[in-house]
């Protein structure tokens, strides 16, 4: 899981990239801060409030399992007053603290007697 201070950055990347304003893109509703609002920016981004997000680089297992979390996303965004087939590519990336559990799948194979 990233820190909020990953989080906030990616979410001022964002409004950068479109020109808004913040409260654009969140609710009505008071912030305490400025980063409260940022962080419910990226809450938004990852939960596909703006268009669809997915990640990019997550692994899979013949069976659809997942084996490694994505750290690199994609958000569809859709664009606010414009026409409906128009939209935008957001992309950020995320940096972890890894569990450990991707390089033990390496190391021992998926089928490994583990």
């Amino acid at each position: 899981m990233n820190d909020d201070n990953q989080k906030i950055q990616i979410a001022k990347n964002f409004e950068e990239l479109h020109q808004a304003p913040c409260s654009m893109w969140t609710d009505a509703k008071d912030y305490e801060t400025d980063d409260d609002r940022y962080i419910a920016i990226y809450d938004n981004l990852m939960m596909g409030v703006y268009g669809d997000c997915f990640g990019v680089n997550a692994e899979y297992d013949e069976d659809g399992e997942l084996l490694s979390e994505a750290t690199e996303y994609e958000v569809q965004v859709d664009q606010f007053g414009a026409t409906p087939d128009s939209n935008d590519v957001f992309c950020f990336e995320i940096s972890c603290v890894l569990s450990g559990g991707s390089r033990f799948i390496e190391d021992n194979g998926r089928f490994g007697d583990w």
